[in-house]
């Protein structure tokens, strides 16, 4: 019997799990459920959520963070160890895991990173950049002397980076992502609308008309609390003006796709102009690549599977290297 090999991208917003011959094998919030006295992790992902509702007084809800990964690395090892067995079931033989991690860990993080995961009872942990695994994940030729540009995009971070031959040549991070394009649109509705919404209502308004080529015509109600009294109340708003609300984190990402194009060199610079660039994550947004296309003046092109790039390309990464 092989070691089953395992591509794992921990995001902050939602673990992946997935495999070369069976896909994604789960998709879950990356979040634990915590005994407030005991501090015992209880449940992870959606059944944390669960947990908590039936005991909000004795429950309290953890969401994972790289910012915290030295501190908490035994929550990361609660949840995995939760996640492995929900995906893999019990077997004697521990499983084999490539992980998908961003680029501007440091030292003490990815030290700490390795050393959870393997405490969640893993055989063997690799590592490899999120913009290395997103382009094996959609496909992009490594064997190939093309320069490639890839954007990956997740919830609390972009990265972009030019690659070449399997290696990043040149990239940038910026702490920008999907969960910065939610804050924007709540700051947007409090100060424009004087409404208050939470987060799950502003992903869902972003989900819905959070388009960056915009249709002036598409509007969409609103509820929440206002601003004045706390009273429930709704707005219409109208998606031309979801380009006004995630402007800033929108330009921060666009300062990070230009400044990789500006450190690369004239060969490579030629390539990202024949070939565009390819977006990838969970926080690419609905004509992203229009947008980009329109400003900068170079193609670019959204992944048919953006979202699980990662994990996806982490599985391959590792399917290669036992090869």
């Amino acid at each position: 019997m092989l070691r089953k090999g395992i591509g794992l991208d921990i995001g902050t917003t939602q673990t992946t799990i997935c495999t070369v011959d069976e896909g994604i094998l789960l998709k879950e919030p990356s979040v634990i459920a915590v005994d407030v006295d005991t501090n015992e992790v209880l449940e992870a992902g959606n059944a944390a959520f669960e947990k908590q509702k039936a005991a909000p007084d004795h429950v309290k809800l953890v969401q994972f963070s790289f910012d915290d990964m030295v501190r908490a690395s035994g929550f990361l090892t609660a949840m995995l160890r939760i996640f492995l067995r929900r995906a893999i079931g019990r077997s004697a033989l521990r499983p084999r895991v490539m992980v998908s991690i961003p680029c501007d860990l440091t030292e003490a993080q990815t030290n700490a990173l390795e050393d959870a995961v393997l405490a969640a009872g893993v055989a063997h942990v690799h590592l490899l950049e999120a913009p290395l695994c997103a382009a094996l994940g959609v496909g992009l030729d490594f064997s190939s002397p093309v320069g490639q540009m890839l954007v990956h995009i997740g919830a609390s971070r972009t990265e972009a980076a030019m690659i070449f031959i399997g290696d990043m040549v040149t990239h940038v991070t910026v702490p920008v992502g999907g969960n910065a394009f939610d804050s924007a649109i709540m700051r947007y509705l409090r100060d424009r609308h004087r409404l208050f919404v939470g987060r799950r209502t502003a992903e869902q308004v972003k989900i819905r008309i959070g388009k960056l080529i915009p249709d002036k015509d598409k509007k969409l109600e609103v509820r929440g609390r206002s601003v004045a009294d706390r009273s429930p109340r709704s707005v219409t708003i109208c998606e031309p003006e979801m380009l006004v609300a995630m402007k800033d984190p929108m330009i921060e990402v666009l300062d990070a796709v230009m400044s990789v194009i500006e450190l690369t060199g004239p060969d490579l610079k030629a390539d990202i102009a024949k070939n565009g660039i390819v977006l990838t994550g969970s926080g690419v947004l609905g004509g992203m690549d229009q947008f980009l296309a329109d400003v900068i003046g170079v193609r670019a092109k959204c992944a048919s599977k953006a979202a699980p790039a990662a994990a996806e390309g982490a599985a391959i990464a590792l399917d290669r290297l036992g090869k």
